[in-house]
């Protein structure tokens, strides 16, 4: 995407499109904050009449603070455009991320306790919102976002109150446009009548759409439909549409499948949450959600028996007791006459039905067993209760150490980097200072990842993304059981995504290189050298335009005693990639740490694939985060300090 200022923004990429326009991520140009900008589109920006109440409700909206809702700022006008600022949210990856792909990227049901947690903080944020007058009206899978938090799923609402400001009628015409305008089926003008265009559509691209044309018009309640007035109840009924999604996958449609039906591990009654939720009529549907889920989870524990009450402990009756033995008494002598006993059976009032066997005791006389009979049931009424505590079975867990890899420690100070004679994403050439690093002799290899695989235990991250493809990679699995393609361990690992690369290295307890630092690295400390072997470079010198990698430390290391800087495999950097980021790092040289924000992260060093112009060590790459390749790989960086 061409760079675009809108006002005191620069626009930095599309996130997403919706009723009310398209969203992009946005940096402001002088205060250097990341924020989320929603363009209203041309028609409504026209609209003076929609302006004036969208600024009046936007004033309300500004006023809300929840920690998991996200803080809108203001509404502000450039080139004919209305937008609204808003905070930008991303995830442990600095990535802008919704509920919809992290719902996507999942092989697995939630957990009960996650899908609990989220919930909860999704009617927590409902709850806060209408107990001040506004209600979301557009509550779906897109406007939850993710956020920072790593160990769980921590959620943030967006668009509270927005979609009420238009129509509903305008919203799901508005979803029809959109899909419709995507798959090119909208009519064509010509001879005074429209024409519907006979292009075809991609069938990956028709399902995509489709999706989210069902996730908007999914979660609208019945009365939205019917275009009538909606209170908080709307919100209720796109709750129990999100509730049934995150434990189904699927939106509730016609007769549905109960919740309890496709996952019987749950033991919330979830069946109810999500009937109630649904009913037809909105006063019948419960508007206070926090309250909703407490009710269920106390329904839970007193199932469990986790809050137990010990009864009161009251004196014995001498008459009741008599009451009892006397009624008792036909009881224990038929009993004993078909069991064929001598001695009868000593029965208290409350275990009438429990049966002793009493073959071996002596024979005693009437007056002996009411005495006996009066001594037991007081006993017996007494006593106090024994609770067994649960002890949970100790399992041995296996501890999985990574092979560490040498490191070369290189010290701090001025360097120069970037090129005059190279591409324009290398220019200009400038002085920058970083401080002390360490960095790996060479890249990781198959055997190192191995171990980090079998750490995690699959081939995903907690936020679902891929650490690797293994058919793109020397490493396969079978059975559960990882291994590598004979004669391939010291080879570096490939098919690596940066979340791959980046998972290891926290593994390990260090980190990737910054773009500065591997380029610095790579010079080995003659920084007018073209090649980390010098002005020139030959295939004796690295692996490069051949057939496939080859081990680590196959050739001559450089300066600072590093192998394999240029050529075997492209490594992945800390860095978002920024075309013109050499400009902005030459008037900001110290430590250079890459752009703030981007839609890639930086490759360097070339490939066994490359030609000889790649080697050059200001030669720059970059790719999507998440792009699997052959080529792929990385090594890793420490702090000295």
């Amino acid at each position: 995407m061409e760079e675009q200022i809108l006002g005191d923004y620069q626009l930095i990429k599309q996130i997403g499109s919706g009723a009310l326009g398209n969203v992009f991520l946005a940096e402001h140009r002088f205060i250097k904050k990341l924020f989320v900008l929603k363009v209203l589109p041309p028609e409504l920006s026209q609209d003076r009449g929609f302006i004036e109440r969208f600024e009046e409700e936007i004033a309300k909206l500004a006023q809300l603070d929840h920690p998991h809702l996200v803080k809108m700022h203001n509404v502000s006008f450039s080139e004919g455009y209305h937008f609204l600022v808003n905070d930008c949210i991303v995830d442990s990856f600095g990535e802008t991320s919704n509920l919809a792909q992290y719902m996507s990227g999942r092989k697995e049901r939630l957990q009960e306790e996650e899908l609990l947690r989220i919930l909860n903080q999704v009617a927590e944020t409902l709850d806060y919102v209408h107990k001040a007058g506004i209600v979301h009206c557009a509550l779906k899978l897109n406007n939850i976002l993710i956020g920072k938090k790593k160990s769980e799923v921590d959620i943030f609402i967006s668009d509270s109150g927005l979609a009420k400001m238009i129509s509903p009628g305008k919203v799901v015409l508005r979803s029809f446009e959109t899909v419709a305008h995507a798959l090119n089926a909208l009519p064509s003008e010509g001879y005074g009548e429209g024409r519907y265009i006979p292009t075809p559509c991609n069938p990956e691209k028709q399902s995509k759409l489709a999706q989210s044309f069902l996730q908007t018009f999914g979660f609208l309640a019945p009365e939205q439909k019917r275009f009538e007035h909606v209170g908080v109840q709307a919100d209720t009924y796109a709750f129990g549409v999100l509730t049934y999604y995150l434990i189904t996958g699927n939106f509730p449609e016609g007769i549905f499948e109960k919740p309890s039906e496709v996952a019987a591990e749950y033991q919330h009654d979830w069946d109810s949450v999500v009937l109630q939720c649904l009913n037809f009529d909105p006063n019948r549907r419960p508007t206070q959600l926090a309250k909703l889920l407490d009710k269920k989870r106390n329904e839970v524990a007193m199932k469990q028996g986790s809050e137990f009450i010990q009864p009161p402990l009251r004196p014995i009756d001498n008459k009741l007791v008599q009451k009892e033995e006397t009624s008792l008494k036909p009881l224990i002598q038929r009993t004993c006459e078909v069991a064929q006993l001598e001695t009868p059976l000593l029965v208290t009032a409350t275990a009438a039905r429990c049966f002793v066997d009493v073959k071996d005791q002596p024979k005693v006389s009437p007056s002996e067993q009411e005495g006996n009979y009066a001594q037991q049931l007081n006993t017996m009424l007494n006593r106090d209760p024994v609770i067994t505590q649960y002890q949970p079975e100790k399992k041995e867990t296996k501890t999985i150490e990574p092979l560490q890899t040498e490191m070369v420690v290189i010290r701090g100070g001025q360097f120069t980097r970037g090129s005059n004679g190279g591409n324009r994403d290398e220019m200009p050439v400038h002085k920058i200072h970083i401080e002390s690093f360490a960095i790996d002799i060479h890249p990781i290899t198959n055997e190192q990842f191995v171990r980090f695989l079998e750490f995690t235990g699959g081939e995903k991250d907690q936020n679902y993304n891929d650490l690797i493809r293994l058919k793109d990679s020397r490493i396969s699995r079978s059975g559960g059981k990882l291994s590598i393609e004979p004669g391939y361990s010291k080879h570096p690992v490939v098919g690596v995504t940066w979340y791959g690369a980046i998972g290891y290295a926290k593994w390990a307890g260090k980190r990737l290189p910054y773009e500065s630092e591997w380029e610095i690295a790579s010079r080995g400390g003659l920084e007018h050298f073209l090649y980390p072997s010098g002005d020139q470079i030959g295939k004796n010198q690295a692996n490069f335009f051949s057939s496939d990698t080859t081990p680590v430390m196959s050739y001559a290391p450089n300066g600072y005693g590093l192998f394999d800087m240029a050529g075997n495999v492209y490594e992945w950097c800390q860095d978002w990639y920024g075309y013109n980021y050499y400009e902005t790092s030459s008037a900001e040289p110290h430590n250079p740490k890459g752009p703030p924000q981007g839609v890639y992260r930086v490759l360097r060093g070339g490939c066994w694939k490359s030609l000889e112009e790649d080697m050059r060590c200001s030669h720059r790459q970059r790719n999507n985060p998440g792009t699997v390749n052959s080529t792929y790989g990385f090594r890793c960086a420490a702090n000295t300090i």
